[in-house]
């Protein structure tokens, strides 16, 4: 059957051909934002689409007859009709057969069946290096000794039956090595993290610690940032140690961080300190040093302000409370009896006797006080029969008080943990956390019957009220994190609409200074390459049907974007970051301003962590450790493990 000239014209293939632009020509577009990937999958049946993603002109969203991998970025061809076995064959592409990829098909390594013998002589030798380098057994299962195994297997396996003397470097070149490693690293991952401090995607953690044997200081810079997945990481920039010839005042702390940033020249000192929000603790140093730049308070460490107001004076059995107050005694003694019955237990060696040992608690951690009566609740029985209900070691135990004790603390413990995740948003969790520690604290306070318990736990909960109003303060970046999670965009734990109003007004001003900073015109089109589509739709929007369903690239105000924001749908459990992603087209402004908020975390417990890790660094018989040494030794166990 014949066809004419004008039938093969208007086939899709052919046209779509004929309006394309040259690859290069697209790459240079994606690098000006005339271009960009849409990060979607397509709705395409073929399991290709896992790892391609089609390539949008960002004015119209009209396909450029590429798509992009999303693997190695390279831009393939991909007209409409002409199936999508050439993506097949690309080295990044789905394998139909076990939908594993084609790297890992190709990579796939045969597993050598190991003689029961050879596998015996492991044992042995494994044993041999726990009890002559004095090792923990976990070591054999460690990422780093695993690793160094790898590499000296395969070494054998290329060179033969080696020394392994020849192999193994000095120790003294390692340790050069490990500062010389983390200084090229943390280059690297500065130069990566640039755009998103540009971009003011990111936040900053720090606390201050000091060493147990030789009383240095050390001060932790950890940065949180949500990458270009939408999805929120934490990387330790530094633990460097404090000067030891200085005071560790607000002015020597800022000093020390200004000194630590000036490696990287894009700002000076305190241009890098403003552009940063700060998450600190409230020690009177660091919000001095802070003070010229944004700050917010750990919501964790109010937390334990919190508890340690609450029992402030009951613990040491304060006889200085006025006939009006209640008497709390019985809750003082069972802390304290609690404390000299594990104390002792740990001292005497008859905690081992116990299926599961008691904890003791931690001063400088309120809610450690929880895990210790906790622990002594599960092991009550058996702590029962090793002394004696009678025994005066059990005498100012009560079971019932220990219970109640329990439960009104469980919700504090709740709410730090929740604060403290690194994985997750929790800066969107600050606000309801404190409406349900308020709403836990009020029950307790109007259940005052003639019960003596009920009418202890009545007052204590009214000392908590009032530290939770005093200390437990808002800022509003936490306001505006809560409008930004969806579930919770009607804020209906505020009390009145005039505050509701205020945290939206903070929310437009912010979407203002997003909106200054975004080009006010639609990108030129450069191209000399005969395309097309050379009109600019956006000059007749205000005739244009707005489908407000869809997903495009479509130019509003910041006022446009809140009150589409306010109609959108939100399923139950969903990933609050992936939720955005999925609408930075639609709401790029918004989603912009979600991006920033959400890197921001509720507690400094990011810092806090790197000092645990310093505490299996600076052991007694490695105080010799020069203070880079210790930086550099943190900073690569963070990085590798991320």
């Amino acid at each position: 059957m014949a066809c004419n000239m004008e039938d093969i014209i208007e086939s899709p293939v052919i046209a779509a051909s004929i309006d394309r632009e040259d690859k290069k020509v697209i790459e240079k577009k994606i690098k000006s934002r005339e271009c960009f990937i849409s990060g979607e999958s397509s709705n395409g049946k073929s399991d290709v689409w896992t790892v391609f993603s089609h390539v949008l002109y960002a004015n119209t969203d009209k396909r450029t007859g590429y798509v992009s991998c999303n693997k190695c970025k390279i831009l393939l061809s991909n007209l409409p009709g002409t199936g999508t076995s050439h993506l097949k064959r690309h080295k990044c592409a789905v394998v139909t057969k076990g939908n594993s990829s084609m790297d890992e098909f190709v990579t796939k390594k045969i597993k050598i069946k190991i003689p029961e013998k050879v596998s015996h002589y492991a044992v042995d030798e494994c044993v041999k290096f726990c009890a002559l380098d004095l090792r923990s057994f976990s070591a054999i299962n460690g990422d780093g000794f695993k690793s160094l195994c790898q590499f000296l297997v395969n070494t054998g396996a290329k060179y033969g039956a080696v020394d392994v003397n020849d192999v193994l470097p000095n120790p003294t070149t390692v340790s050069r090595n490990c500062i010389k490693t983390a200084t090229t690293l943390r280059n690297e991952l500065m130069s990566k993290l640039i755009l998103y401090i540009e971009q003011k995607r990111y936040s900053t953690t720090t606390d201050m610690w000091t060493d147990n044997y030789k009383k240095i200081g050390y001060t932790a810079v950890t940065i949180h940032y949500i990458d270009d997945n939408w999805v929120l990481n934490s990387n330790i920039l530094c633990v460097r140690q404090f000067p030891i010839d200085q005071k560790k005042s607000g002015e020597n702390v800022r000093r020390s961080l200004k000194d630590f940033f000036s490696a990287w020249p894009q700002y000076d000192g305190d241009d890098w300190l403003s552009n940063f929000v700060w998450v600190t603790d409230r020690g009177s140093n660091i919000i001095k040093a802070l003070e010229p730049n944004i700050r917010l308070n750990c919501s964790a460490h109010i937390i334990h302000n919190v508890l340690q107001y609450t029992f402030k004076g009951i613990e040491n059995n304060d006889s200085s409370q006025t006939e009006e107050e209640i008497d709390l005694e019985p809750i003082s003694n069972l802390i304290t009896a609690t404390k000299s019955l594990i104390r002792y237990m740990k001292k005497s060696g008859e905690n081992n006797l116990l299926s599961k040992s008691l904890l003791q608690s931690v001063e400088t951690r309120w809610n450690s006080n929880l895990a210790m009566l906790q622990s002594l609740f599960n092991m009550y029985s058996e702590v029962i029969q090793l002394y004696g209900q009678d025994s005066r070691k059990m005498s100012e135990i009560d079971y019932n008080l220990l219970s109640k004790l329990i439960d009104f603390l469980a919700p504090f413990k709740n709410a730090s943990t929740q604060l403290e995740g690194t994985s997750y948003p929790t800066i969107n969790l600050v606000m309801l956390h404190k409406a349900k520690l308020l709403k836990h604290l009020l029950s307790y306070k109007h259940n005052r019957y003639d019960d003596n318990i009920q009418i202890m736990f009545s007052e204590l909960a009214s000392r908590s009220l009032h530290a939770v109003q005093e200390k437990f303060e808002l800022d509003k970046y936490h306001e505006i994190a809560l409008f930004l999670w969806p579930p919770y965009k009607k804020l209906k734990m505020v009390d009145s609409q005039i505050e509701r109003d205020r945290i939206i007004e903070n929310v437009k001003v912010q979407l203002h200074n997003i909106q200054e900073q975004m080009p006010n015109n639609p990108p030129e089109n450069t191209s000399q390459t005969g395309n097309l589509n050379y009109l600019n739709e956006d000059m007749f929007s205000e005739w244009a049907d707005i489908d407000e369903g869809s997903n495009t690239r479509t130019r509003y105000t910041c006022e446009d974007e809140l009150s589409m924001y306010q109609l959108e749908h939100y399923e139950p459990n969903q990933n609050v970051l992936q939720w955005w992603k999925e609408r930075q087209i639609k709401m790029p402004m918004m989603a912009k301003l979600a991006m920033r908020i959400f890197a921001i975390p509720a507690t400094s417990a990011g810092s806090e962590r790197a000092f645990s890790t310093s505490g299996r660094v600076i052991e007694e018989r490695r105080t010799c450790l020069k203070g880079d040494t210790v930086e550099s030794i943190l900073f690569l166990n963070d990085y590798y493990k991320k």
